[in-house]
């Protein structure tokens, strides 16, 4: 009979730790279901930032000085690409895009030359169509030249842009690498963030009457 109590008062003691097991496994479902929807909130934040930065806009850090002075080494800006797909791209904007050669990298220049433009470079001017192009971005003592200095002339197709550096002594640009492709054009530049002190908006230059 001892022998039964015992077991019988085991039995008891196993009956009330099973009531306890209801609340131990309702905080773990409450644990897993607080850590599922963690995971959830981060995954969604990265796919909407994946997004965000494959269709809307993209940082991008200015590297040497072909831009110069407009813009200056580590110079953080952000760019935006979803007006490539609204509108066209208008002269004087400053574009990054990928060189033909390779697609793998990326460049800044401003856009000067836009499709059925004629560039002629003559006595360190740009002409555009004829007409001397004014262009206020760059050093009064800057010179436009061409490879080698030899005459340069190019007329753009459909879908072409002629693009070049504000700082043409040190800017490897479509007088190089010639035009350069719509398809290749991978945002337009939209402000600066940084530094700091130098935050800024960008907008397409007014050259006035043009030919």
């Amino acid at each position: 009979m001892e022998h039964e109590k015992n077991d019988s008062q085991y039995i008891e003691n196993k009956d009330e730790e099973l009531l306890e097991d209801p609340k131990k496994s309702q905080a773990g479902k409450k644990f897993l279901l607080g850590f599922f929807d963690l995971i959830k909130t981060v995954v969604l934040i990265a796919v909407l930032t994946y997004a965000i930065r494959l269709f809307v806009i993209q940082p991008f850090i200015v590297e040497g000085q072909s831009m110069e002075p407009s813009f200056r080494n580590s110079d953080y800006l952000i760019t935006e690409k979803i007006s490539l797909r609204m509108r066209q791209i208008g002269r004087g904007e400053i574009v990054i895009f990928h060189p033909p050669e390779n697609t793998e990298i990326n460049y800044i220049k401003r856009v000067v030359g836009l499709p059925g433009d004629t560039i002629n470079l003559k006595n360190g001017k740009v002409m555009l169509n004829g007409k001397q192009l004014g262009e206020p971005y760059l050093s009064s003592n800057d010179q436009t030249s061409s490879v080698g200095n030899q005459g340069f002339t190019a007329t753009l197709k459909e879908g072409e842009y002629f693009v070049m550096g504000d700082n043409r002594s040190h800017s490897r640009d479509s007088r190089e690498l010639g035009a350069i492709p719509l398809h290749n054009i991978v945002s337009r530049v939209w402000f600066r963030l940084l530094p700091i002190n130098n935050v800024r908006a960008f907008a397409a230059v007014s050259y006035g009457q043009l030919p």
